[in-house]
């Protein structure tokens, strides 16, 4: 099959094109022929090496973690036949999301909202699933909250709008001054311009949610309400999260403790911090398919790159600025080009 992958760890030289075996597919899972995938940020610190210990890759590593295409070989029982269109979220530890044909547990997948292209459904899984557990599980966000979201035109905080709004939220979010437009268009309440104005003159706040963190963090933290949550997409601040997914204990804690001044800035406001951890969960999917087919949740593409130029596509998302998601066409249906 047709892939691209990464023969070792480092820049984007690393990544390759051509064929290799299909997955085989155990009798429990689903084959899947993928029409389109979707790229995120973590991929380009997994390609640097950056979590050898928390999932050291062999090579040849078919990367990517989000997929829609069309169901070709499904166990009975499993509640998928052949033909069915879906979507899903990929294993952390498994990737491969480029490639012709995908083999995935049942429960991990969800029949692709019905209205969207595979590149729009593509776009969804990891920034909707990472998002949907966020601000419901850890952030507990409740209707009538002050939410601030910072990068609200990328990939992730395009979403966490229209997600945030949903939940009843009243939203915050930053982005440069050629997304103030993009932001109200998704439904913020107040749209801020981070190249002239402080998020911190808008709040306080009673969750952020923040995508960039880096310098940001401390400001962040520093503009929670008393009680608020901070969920920044930097680092896990759970020790037992951690060690769920499979990391060994002294890994985990040591992990957990990069970012436990964070975890103390938090507490001294009352407040808490919560690092990532997005969950595979087909069930999840087909919540957010109702919310899209509802018309509550639209996907933003960038742009739309062809399998053969993957390398170019990671340059593009880590050069920033990115307005929703970079797409991957794995089937050949287009070229390279900005998204309609």
């Amino acid at each position: 099959m047709r892939a691209a992958y990464l023969s070792g760890y480092g820049d984007q030289s690393v990544v390759a094109y051509g064929s290799l075996p299909e997955p085989a597919a155990q009798e429990h899972q689903v084959m899947v022929e993928v029409h389109a995938a979707s790229i995120n940020p973590v991929e380009l610190a997994i390609r640097a090496g950056h979590y050898q210990q928390l999932m050291p890759l062999n090579f040849p590593h078919i990367p990517g973690f989000d997929i829609s295409g069309v169901v070709l070989t499904a166990p009975a029982g499993s509640g998928f036949q052949r033909g069915d269109e879906v979507y899903a979220r990929l294993p952390s530890h498994s990737a491969g999301a480029y490639a012709e044909r995908v083999a995935i547990a049942p429960a991990l997948l969800a029949r692709k909202p019905a209205g969207l292209t595979h590149y729009e459904a593509a776009s969804l899984p990891t920034v909707a699933l990472t998002t949907w557990q966020a601000l419901r599980e850890r952030a507990r966000l409740q209707p009538g909250e002050r939410l601030l979201i910072q990068a609200g035109a990328g990939g992730v905080g395009s979403i966490a709008i229209q997600l945030a709004k949903y939940l009843g939220a009243h939203v915050s979010a930053t982005a440069g001054s050629a997304n103030q437009a993009l932001l109200r268009q998704l439904g913020a309440d107040q749209a801020i311009d981070y190249s002239s104005q402080r998020f911190e003159d808008f709040g306080p706040y009673d969750v952020v949610y923040d995508a960039v963190c880096g310098a940001l963090t401390e400001r962040g933290i520093a503009s929670l309400a008393p009680g608020g949550r901070y969920v920044g997409l930097v680092g896990l601040s759970d020790t037992s999260a951690l060690m769920s997914i499979g990391l060994p204990e002294a890994i985990a804690r040591a992990a957990a403790a990069g970012v436990q001044r964070y975890v103390d800035q938090a507490a001294a406001r009352d407040g808490e911090f919560h690092g990532p951890l997005t969950r595979p969960d087909g069930a999840q999917l087909a919540e957010l398919a109702a919310l899209v087919e509802a018309g509550r949740l639209k996907p933003v593409l960038d742009r739309i790159y062809p399998l053969d130029q993957l390398a170019a596509a990671y340059s593009a998302l880590a050069g920033g600025h990115t307005r929703g998601k970079i797409v991957i066409d794995i089937s050949g249906q287009s070229g390279q080009g900005h998204a309609q």
